[in-house]
């Protein structure tokens, strides 16, 4: 046999989507390398020298005011034309007064109980919260609600 004759075979030719399927492979290979990387990388820990200064937020308290003043009345109105108990007008006042000494100082009296409240500076909110409180609510089924949201409205006037 010649030489010439002995043929030369290239390499296997293959298609090119298993380049691309290849390549697709190694990137998501490093995609999680650099994933597990980054999570497990320690985290700057955020201190009070490190946290942004924040403008302070501005309530306009008449706004605020009138609108509590006009819950209240909304809730004494309900029991008025008889839509509500005494009771359940006396639960709403309470949560209104809290909700609104919430949104006047961040003061987080809607999750408190009487006797947290009872712990704190706001011993008028504390005394009115008495006033309304579940226990006292049969009591209070035979009560002034005009009264009691009086109450509720001379609090928030006050604040």
């Amino acid at each position: 046999m010649s030489e010439d004759n002995i043929l030369y075979y290239g390499p296997i030719s293959y298609s090119p989507i298993w380049v691309i399927f290849g390549l697709l492979a190694l990137g998501v290979a490093a995609g999680i390398i650099v994933l597990i990387f980054y999570i497990t990388r320690k985290k700057e820990i955020k201190t009070i020298n490190t946290l942004k200064v924040t403008a302070p937020k501005v309530i306009n308290m008449n706004v605020l005011r009138d609108k509590y003043i006009k819950l209240i009345n909304a809730a004494e109105e309900r029991y008025k034309k008889r839509q509500i108990k005494a009771s359940e007008c006396h639960q709403q006042l309470s949560l209104l007064v809290r909700l609104f000494y919430y949104e006047a100082m961040g003061f987080h009296a809607d999750v408190m109980t009487l006797s947290d409240l009872r712990k704190t500076n706001h011993k008028a909110l504390a005394k009115l919260i008495d006033e309304y409180y579940p226990e006292e609510f049969n009591k209070l089924e035979k009560g002034s609600v005009a009264d009691a949201a009086e109450r509720a409205r001379k609090i928030v006037r006050e604040q």
